[in-house]
């Protein structure tokens, strides 16, 4: 499937990145939750673009981490193709946006251990970015760091949501540690 059609269908950069040649950027946020039918679609496009540039001798790893995203069947394949690809990412830059993509589509989901890909990739990728992605990435993570996240799988949401629900969360904490800290220090004063 064209990826003009795709686009018409799921209206983000991350299509074009992911399915194109050029290297996907490692700023980019890449879990983007998506309808079943706009997954179906997303994935077929990825297998297909996965085979064409295998038989073209081209590199398919940015597909396949399409593939990744798109095909979601269950957190346990996801982690089994995570960890297919941990085998075939050839350089750092490739590493590092394995980790951030995998990591950014657990924290979609509120699952454990997004931060810990997502800091890993932050630290493999921080020497590739210019001071604007780097900041951009810093502020994200520490902005996500505020989320829960549990064994069990929620729904997957967006960045935007993401990002509101984090800083409700660290609003919410920062008020229960300073009213402790208040009520402490009426105790003993």
């Amino acid at each position: 499937m064209p990826i003009k059609q795709i686009n018409q269908f799921v209206s983000t950069v991350f299509v074009d990145s992911l399915l194109g040649s050029d290297p996907a950027p490692l700023s980019g946020w890449y879990a983007v939750p998506m309808a079943l039918e706009q997954a179906d679609r997303l994935c077929q496009a990825a297998q297909q673009a996965i085979q064409a540039r295998l038989r073209a001798g081209a590199s398919c790893f940015q597909q396949r981490l399409l593939a990744l995203i798109c095909c979601d069947v269950s957190p346990a394949v996801t982690r089994s193709r995570y960890n297919e690809l941990v085998q075939t990412a050839t350089n750092t830059r490739e590493r590092a946006l394995l980790e951030l993509v995998y990591g950014q589509w657990l924290a979609s989901r509120k699952l454990m251990p997004a931060m810990r890909h997502l800091e890993d990739g932050f630290r493999m990728a921080s020497p590739l970015l210019a001071s604007e992605d780097y900041f951009r990435l810093l502020r994200r993570h520490e902005r996500l760091a505020c989320l829960v996240f549990t064994a069990q799988a929620s729904s997957a949401q967006d960045l935007p949501e993401l990002l509101t629900e984090a800083a409700v969360t660290e609003c919410l904490q920062g008020r229960v540690r300073r009213s402790t800290a208040r009520n402490h220090q009426d105790t003993l004063g």
